[in-house]
Order: structure tokens, then sequence, then C-alpha cells
């Protein structure tokens, strides 16, 4: 018996919240909210990402540099700029 008259009351509820404008505009800004914070959070997942294969690429030019590699098989291989790759062998 009580639990019928809690679930009336509950359902009752819902139908005020859904037929209220206000509350189904708060409810999209939440929703919309949580999309743009899960993008944030994403995106910098892939930034850090990013700076992770950069700075791998980094060391591997390091190490051809010290191999006495050709810069032109550097760039090939590490996917970096003849200007990047001076700045590391400048840096040494």
């Amino acid at each position: 018996m009580k639990k019928n008259k809690e679930l009336k009351e509950a359902k009752e509820k819902l139908i005020q919240i859904s037929a209220d404008e206000k509350m189904q505009r708060i409810a999209e800004l939440r929703q919309k909210a949580i999309m743009d914070e899960k993008a944030i959070y994403d995106k910098g997942i892939d930034i850090g990402i990013k700076q992770g294969e950069k700075k791998k690429q980094k060391e591997i030019a390091r190490k051809m540099l010290k191999e006495n590699a050709e810069l032109d098989f550097i760039m090939k291989v590490t996917d970096l700029s003849k200007e990047e790759i001076e700045r590391i062998k400048k840096d040494e």
C-alpha cells in the first residue's frame, strides 16, 4: 500500500518536472555541461598523447645524432623538421 502511494507521488512529481519548461532547460544545460566536460577531458588526453609522441621522436633523434646519422635520414625516421633537429643538436 505504502509503495503504491510512493510510486504514485514519484510519478506525479516526474510529470510536474517534465512539464516545467524551466526544469527541462536546467536538465538540458546540465547534460550539455556534462558533455562539454567530457569533451575537454578527451581533448586533454589527446594533447597528452601527442606531447608524449613528440617527446619520443626527439629522444630517437637525439640518439641518432649521437650515432652520426644523416639529417635527412633522421627527418624521415622521426618526422621532425630540420629546424627541430637542429635545435636538438644545438642543445647537446
